[in-house]
């Protein structure tokens, strides 16, 4: 089933959803439809001023390790409860030996070689999103770039140029040419003569000229930065750049959209990723937090208790009950986990997450596999796109020349993939790579795939509670009475680290705050 694009909003929005990062928020950014919570840096808490209080943080994914990294500098006593037996949350890094269990008897066990890893979760942290990269500054994170966008990554769709791939600079700059030629060729006719003055008009023809590689008679037939049919040599050979695709290829509002994705705030260069694996932070944090974490334990009841809060869990190893006192909790967990977990919240609070405890679902796919995309293809780092359910494929931006790399075959935010079998994961991923890449889909080996909708203690990727229920958003970002809560669905920033991070320090200012009024 193919993605039904037909505006260049809904192409936006879209992507957004899926961008790896990015949700609702990049695409309704870059379309200035809204608003930001500015981050004001990292809370800065008197040292000792959180001596003797106790914090219960329920999760240990970024927004719950930075919570906790941020109080213990001020002297805050905190214990993070977390069911999995890893730290991240949907930071999650597969490599070769990690298990993926569904928790209902599907399990997968990747079979990568040794070195060789994808990003599950989150995959590229943009420029702009200071905290995420604040963090890895000051935990020594040694980074690398990550290619978001190569002029030789390629769009495919089976009802546009008989269902063969073409690369993303032949959508660019063969829709740039055709459209300087339509609108040099209007203004010389003088259809635009009440607009501009005759010298006005003959410098946006030739700005439009030099735009669009047009030719002496304002005629587009191709470029340079298009691509070349005949790479120049030496000798004679001085190299032919090709025959443009017509205008009802390139400017489709699909290709279009596809082509211009690192428009999007969010998605623009320089784009940055841990070396190693983006798990490389949840990892930082915890060993930063030597003793705070308990695993597998998973949250069963949430009780305020005088002017503190009770929190009752399972020690899942162990198999018995235990409670943890504080006099703060902070919940960042997912809204979908949250909604089961019984409560004494307000019916208000209660019903916004109700509301909102179905969120958006996310999947990826990966093989590992010799590098044709790097030797026949010329691409390096970057990703093509189908309007299949696969959507986004993604080169690595790591290990370049090395003999194999892990080709991400398919990264959308459905979960119509998920919801087929794992054979038929694997054949119909294969397929949108023989599209992108004729003869090449029979290289790639060791399949894995995960389903955030799917995973336990996930249930899902991300929850747009900002667009789809501000009243709720609202409701959602002020305590109840001890209780907190954060995550990027809390944020401006939905589905990238930089809102979790955002999230959890608003909530490290309101607790200091609130401690600061009760010893005034």
């Amino acid at each position: 089933m193919g993605l039904d694009v037909t505006t260049r909003r809904d192409i936006l929005m879209r992507f957004g959803a899926v961008a790896g990062t990015a949700g609702a928020y990049a695409a309704m950014h870059a379309l200035g439809l809204s608003g930001d919570e500015a981050w004001a840096g990292t809370p800065d808490l008197q040292p000792g001023s959180g001596k003797g209080v106790r914090v219960v943080i329920l999760g240990a994914g970024v927004a719950g390790m930075s919570a906790a990294y941020e109080l213990r500098k001020a002297g805050y006593d905190c214990l993070i409860l977390e069911a999995r037996t890893r730290s991240g949350g949907r930071n999650f890094t597969v490599r070769k030996g990690t298990v993926i269990d569904y928790g209902d008897g599907t399990v997968q066990t990747c079979a990568f070689d040794e070195g060789h890893y994808f990003n599950a979760g989150p995959a590229r942290i943009p420029s702009h999103h200071q905290a995420t990269l604040g963090y890895c500054r000051e935990f020594g994170i040694a980074m690398e770039t990550e290619v978001n966008w190569s002029g030789t990554a390629r769009i495919q769709t089976d009802r546009l140029n008989g269902g063969k791939a073409f690369e993303m600079r032949q959508a660019i700059f063969d829709f740039r040419g055709h459209m300087a030629e339509l609108l040099a060729k209007v203004a010389q006719k003088g259809a635009l003569d009440d607009k501009f003055s005759a010298t006005d008009r003959d410098q946006l023809i030739a700005g439009l000229g030099q735009w669009g590689g047009l030719g002496e008679t304002l005629t587009y037939d191709g470029c340079e930065g298009a691509g070349f049919e005949i790479e120049p040599a030496a000798g004679k050979v001085r190299g032919q750049h090709r025959k443009p695709l017509p205008m009802s290829v390139v400017g489709d509002p699909f290709v279009q959209g596809m082509a211009g994705f690192a428009d999007l705030i969010d998605m623009q260069a320089t784009m940055q990723q841990p070396v190693g694996g983006m798990d490389r932070i949840p990892a930082a944090f915890e060993a930063h937090l030597p003793g705070v974490i308990r695993f597998g334990c998973e949250v069963k009841r949430i009780r305020k208790k005088g002017k503190g809060v009770e929190v009752y869990y399972l020690d899942k190893a162990a198999g018995t009950p235990q409670v943890a006192v504080a006099d703060y909790c902070i919940s960042t967990l997912p809204l979908p986990v949250m909604n089961k977990i019984d409560s004494d919240l307000s019916k208000p609070v209660k019903a916004a997450i109700a509301r909102n405890a179905v969120i958006g679902d996310g999947y990826k796919i990966a093989f590992q596999g010799p590098r044709f995309w790097e030797t026949e293809a010329h691409i390096y780092g970057g990703l093509s796109f189908t309007d299949r359910e696969t959507f986004i494929t993604w080169y690595p931006s790591n290990g370049f020349h090395q003999p194999e790399g892990v080709l991400v075959a398919g990264y959308n935010f459905n979960g119509d993939m998920g919801k087929r079998s794992f054979p038929d994961q694997v054949a119909y991923a294969r397929d949108t790579i023989e599209r992108l890449h004729p003869g090449r889909s029979g290289l790639l080996r060791a399949p894995v795939s995960v389903h955030w909708g799917r995973m336990p203690y996930s249930e899902g990727l991300a929850a747009h509670i900002t667009e789809r229920d501000p009243a709720g958003y609202e409701l959602l970002i002020q305590p109840d009475g001890p209780i907190y809560l954060a995550g990027d669905y809390l944020s401006y920033v939905t589905a990238w680290q930089q809102g979790a991070f955002c999230s959890a320090h608003r909530v490290v200012n309101m607790i200091a705050d609130r401690q600061k009024s009760l010893k005034a």
